[in-house]
């Protein structure tokens, strides 16, 4: 029976793995579907032009671009791969439901999200990428990475204690320094979707901006914000100014916040693992604000902004691992459940 259990436990964590790469690569797929304005390179959904696999189509009205229209099926496709796994994962997870060591809860959420996720796409599509879509869209891509990589530190093969005595008053700092990085995270989006990257080319404070509080209530009402062909009103010049300016602002408070709790988790932290990680968090936090800095001199390179979005991906991940082993590390035996 503990051969069972040690092999169906090891099968689960392999594919919850594969899932986390495969929704990484999604993320980062998603983020070059929206810089290459590939978004409704197919009109339709779930099909391009009504076929599953795009092929040259023209009509008086409609001109399909090949390049555009691969690289958001492309998008579709491995999301609905991941899709599939997700679905195998929360079958193994009622499967498995007497195992102790067997998440339930975890992997059926995942489940929800993922359908959730699916009708967030078509809607990306249908309402011509209205911005509070396709804001959801990415929140919901990289929550579902960040839950996949949870579920696969739960399901991972080392049950070993975690030394954590002299981080346990962090605890409430790396949940605040998650919930700033997703602040972040939002605000990155909502510039992207509404096309604000390059309004403004000074640096680092914008010199055209006229801010009102009516301009701050137009730019951040995300209902009625809108770009040309979608729902909602366009917003003026001003208005992605403030939301351009109100991303730069929140980099620096993000960074201030991170990078003062990898410095305390370094300083405080015994287990060589855990100062790894929080050297990691510090490098991505860097990264991270030259990429940003460098979109914005550079005039957004297609190869910079993706990378902006991989590294912001990774840095959520690595803030996740922290949060995982100061709130929920293994309190188990030192031995693991495959042993006999």
């Amino acid at each position: 029976m503990l051969d069972k259990r040690y092999y169906q436990q090891r099968y689960c964590f392999r594919l919850a793995l594969f899932a986390t790469l495969l929704a990484f690569c999604v993320v980062v797929l998603g983020a070059y579907t929206r810089l290459t304005d590939s978004g409704l390179g197919c009109p339709d959904w779930p099909g391009c032009y009504g076929q599953w696999i795009p092929k040259d189509f023209k009509q008086t009205t409609q001109v399909m671009d090949a390049t555009k229209a691969w690289t958001e099926m492309t998008h579709r496709y491995l999301a609905g791969l991941l899709g599939m796994i997700i679905f195998a994962l929360g079958i193994l997870a009622l499967r498995n439901r007497r195992f102790p060591e067997q998440p339930v809860a975890l992997p059926l959420s995942l489940v929800a999200l993922v359908v959730f996720q699916a009708f967030l796409g078509m809607w990306t599509v249908t309402l011509k990428l209205f911005p509070l879509v396709v804001m959801a869209h990415l929140l919901g891509g990289l929550t579902t990475l960040s839950l996949l990589w949870w579920l696969t530190l739960k399901l991972g093969p080392s049950k070993k204690e975690v030394e954590i005595s002299g981080l346990r008053n962090l605890r409430i700092w790396a949940i605040l320094g998650l919930i700033v990085l997703v602040i972040q995270l939002f605000l990155g989006g909502w510039t992207s979707a509404n096309y604000a990257a390059l309004v403004c080319l000074d640096f680092p404070f914008c010199k055209d901006i006229s801010i009102s509080s009516l301009t701050f209530v137009q730019a951040f009402n995300l209902i009625s914000a809108g770009i040309a062909g979608s729902l909602g009103v366009p917003l003026d010049h001003n208005a992605r100014v403030l939301i351009h300016m109100v991303h730069r602002v929140g980099a620096l408070f993000t960074a201030l916040v991170i990078g003062w709790l990898a410095f305390q988790v370094f300083a405080r932290a015994k287990c060589v693992a855990i100062r790894g990680l929080s050297v990691a968090i510090a490098a991505l936090l860097t990264i991270q604000i030259l990429l940003g800095v460098t979109n914005v001199l550079a005039l957004l390179p297609l190869s910079v902004a993706i990378a902006h979005n991989a590294v912001a991906a990774l840095l959520l991940l690595a803030l996740v691992t922290l949060n995982y082993y100061l709130h929920s590390h293994p309190r188990r035996s030192t031995q693991s459940y495959g042993s006999k």
